[in-house]
């Protein structure tokens, strides 16, 4: 299966209409992210409220692979990066 189709897959879940565009997909691989849709949401943010938008992304591991401790590590890192800024180029 790694040799035909690698260890990620990328899918897109609501790139052509509008709202969230959550995605649930089967685990075929040891990684799978859907990208749903962006939202407008409204967040609290130092003490203030404030619309912002949202991408939704869902990921799906293969626990037969990955453990549920690196997995939480892995999400909580790329929340960060995203949020930041840091790596857009």
């Amino acid at each position: 299966m790694k040799k035909k189709a690698g260890t990620i897959m990328v899918t897109s879940a609501n790139m052509i209409g509008t709202g969230a565009g959550w995605g649930i997909p089967v685990a075929t691989h040891t990684l799978n992210v859907t990208i749903g849709g962006i939202v407008d949401r409204t967040i609290e943010h130092k003490n203030q409220f404030e619309k912002r938008q949202n991408l939704c992304l869902t990921f799906s591991f293969d626990h037969d692979i990955i453990d549920g401790a690196p997995a939480a590590r892995f999400i909580r890192n790329i929340k960060k990066i995203i949020e930041s800024g840091e790596i857009i180029i």
